[in-house]
């Protein structure tokens, strides 16, 4: 996982983030609320397809068996970049 500030990405490290990944979602003005704008993928059925996504749904797609490259922008300058090829670990339980 990768994250930051926008404005400390040069125009360069911003473009390819964005073309490798395959869905983007940037936050509205309405906090914890984002905004669909690119999709490269087909999302589980579970996930209906829409424009408008909350914060928890995007949580289900972070966590999910499937791995998706993520970019998610919020309305104050961040991001949050996922890899298709990070693997969430496996929770060994105590005995």
């Amino acid at each position: 996982m990768n994250q930051g500030n926008v404005n400390e990405l040069t125009k360069a490290e911003e473009k390819e983030l964005q073309s490798i990944s395959n869905l983007i979602f940037v936050e509205t003005i309405a906090c914890g609320f984002y905004e669909l704008k690119k999709i490269e993928i087909t999302l589980p059925h579970d996930i209906p397809r829409g424009r408008i996504y909350t914060r928890e749904k995007i949580g289900e797609l972070l966590l999910s068996n499937d791995r998706f490259s993520i970019l998610i922008e919020t309305n104050d300058g961040k991001y949050l970049y996922q890899s298709s090829t990070v693997e969430i670990p496996e929770v060994t339980p105590h005995p």
